[in-house]
């Protein structure tokens, strides 16, 4: 089985909604096979930004309880 690993990330001084879809897309960039998301619950993860990323290209989204 393949180990889980960082595909994408961005630093910022504020944890945006754009930060965090740039993040995504580098991963995207990256690593074309389906792809299974993981994050918290914080407002850049679950905006509609991030969210309409994650279905264009047909990722789970999982977060974290």
């Amino acid at each position: 089985p393949e180990k889980r690993k960082v595909l994408g990330y961005k630093i910022g001084d504020t944890m945006t909604a754009e930060l965090a879809t740039s993040a995504l897309q580098m991963a995207l960039d990256k690593h074309r096979k389906p792809l299974i998301i993981h994050s918290d619950m914080g407002s850049q993860y679950t905006s509609a930004e991030f969210n309409i990323k994650c279905q264009n290209y047909g990722l789970k989204h999982s977060y974290s309880r």
